[in-house]
């Protein structure tokens, strides 16, 4: 039940990290056509590309990470037999849930010291820091829960087959 929301809460993150490419592509075609134009279009688009990087990359992570979309490589496990294979594919399921909640632990005391402060990212416009930050330990912790079903689920993380696989 429990991570049948999480698989919700990552499909709508998935959802609004597509959204917002398109929106930063928009934008961009919007700038370069104002510009050809002789018009100078908005300042704000280009800091709105650039926190949507940060939050592209962070929102898309947790949802990655549930349909083995991330990169890694499966020379070893494929050279391995079945059973080391799949103990070896928890393992590494294992040490990304420990690093994804290093990264929460971490960006998350940022986020609490940036909100505590009142830090902003002054660009065409002040944005609070923690604004940005707080992406970050709540997509890890997603990222974390995603790994874990890795490590005692059914399925493992690597299929064990070398090679590309679409």
């Amino acid at each position: 039940m429990l991570m049948r929301a999480i698989d919700r809460v990552c499909d709508v993150l998935a959802i609004f990290a597509g959204i917002y490419l398109v929106a930063i592509m928009a934008g961009i075609v919007f700038q370069a056509t104002a510009r050809t134009l002789n018009f100078s279009g908005s300042s704000h688009i280009f800091t709105f590309t650039e926190y949507g990087l940060l939050y592209i990359a962070m929102a898309a992570s947790p949802w990655l990470a549930r349909i083995r979309g991330h990169v890694f490589i499966e020379m070893l496990t494929a050279a391995l037999p079945n059973r080391q294979a799949r103990a070896f594919s928890r393992v590494i399921a294992g040490l990304c849930v420990v690093i994804c909640l290093l990264l929460v632990w971490y960006s998350g005391g940022a986020t609490i010291k940036a909100y505590a402060r009142g830090d902003a990212d002054m660009r065409s416009l002040d944005m609070p820091k923690w604004l940005l930050l707080g992406a970050m330990p709540i997509c890890f912790s997603l990222m974390a829960a995603q790994f874990s079903r890795f490590i005692w689920g059914d399925e493992t993380m690597h299929s064990g087959e070398a090679g590309v696989h679409e």
